[in-house]
């Protein structure tokens, strides 16, 4: 993603903006989540976009790992930092996944070095051309739910203050997702909780239709209703729309007084027993 600019009065080159403005805009996107059309692919592509325009590196990427499953690349600003990462989760070793599970940043360089750490991985990221592997836990509190893994293509560590920069993008990251999780918790407890009461209004309708049609109570309409539901292995909210739609009729119910669903002798009227 290009540097953000501003146009100067009286036109010509834009103005690239000063890194704390750029760093404010960045922050303000990425806490941007609470919206309805939330992608989060798309918003952990823009996090690898931010990091490229912030910080002095060559590629970004982003490792999550859903609840009780592995570590996972989901967003890389480049095929070439995407092919060394996803050696690196196939190999099982590597600066990233060590940061992930340790819970702490790493920084990882020279990769030609010798003797060097996780040689298979370094050898596989030097001849892409990497030199350098800084590797940030995406971390909410105590729990860690990926890393932020930023590559380079010179020998020398990432600077103190681009350091606490990939941090801050990090915590930024994690607490996004974990914010947009709770929204869609909350809408998902809203859609259960609004389909509940549609259901219960529609069986409220079928039963005030039967009442009506077969000269019952509310209650034994909606016993009527059960049973039917019941025997056939239907949603009570489909049969109750049904019913008021009038593409399923029921017959109305045992004049006797026999209770829909139960079954039983029939009460004799004493006065026609005979002798």
């Amino acid at each position: 993603m290009p540097a953000s600019t501003s146009d100067p009065p009286g036109g010509g080159e834009p103005a690239v903006l000063p890194r704390e403005r750029r760093v404010t805009a960045a922050l303000i996107d990425l806490a941007d989540v609470l919206v309805a059309d939330f992608d989060p692919a798309e918003f952990l592509y823009r996090v690898t976009e931010h990091c490229m325009n912030l910080l002095d590196i060559s590629d970004a990427g982003v490792m999550l790992a859903p609840a009780g499953a592995p570590l996972q690349l989901v967003a890389a600003s480049s095929e070439r930092m995407r092919a060394v990462e996803l050696f690196e989760l196939d190999a099982r070793t590597g600066p990233c996944l060590t940061a992930y599970h340790e819970g702490t940043a790493i920084d990882h360089t020279p990769l030609d070095a010798s003797p060097v750490r996780w040689p298979e991985f370094s050898a596989h990221a030097f001849w892409a051309g990497y030199r350098c592997v800084h590797a940030t836990p995406i971390r909410l509190r105590e729990d860690t739910i990926g890393v932020l893994n930023l590559f380079r293509r010179t020998p020398e560590v990432l600077g103190e203050a681009d350091r606490h920069l990939s941090k801050a993008l990090a915590d930024t990251t994690a607490i996004s997702l974990v914010q947009q999780a709770s929204l869609d918790h909350h809408r998902t407890v809203n859609r259960q909780l609004q389909r509940a009461l549609d259901s219960r209004s529609a069986i409220e309708q079928a039963k005030g239709f039967l009442a009506s049609h077969n000269g019952t109570d509310p209650g034994t309409a909606f016993e009527q209703l059960r049973a039917h539901a019941r025997r056939h292995r239907i949603r009570l909210v489909d049969l109750s729309r049904d019913v008021v739609a009038g593409t399923v009729t029921l017959p109305p119910p045992d004049s006797t007084g026999e209770q829909p669903g139960k079954s039983g002798p029939k009460k004799q009227d004493p006065r026609n027993n005979g002798p």
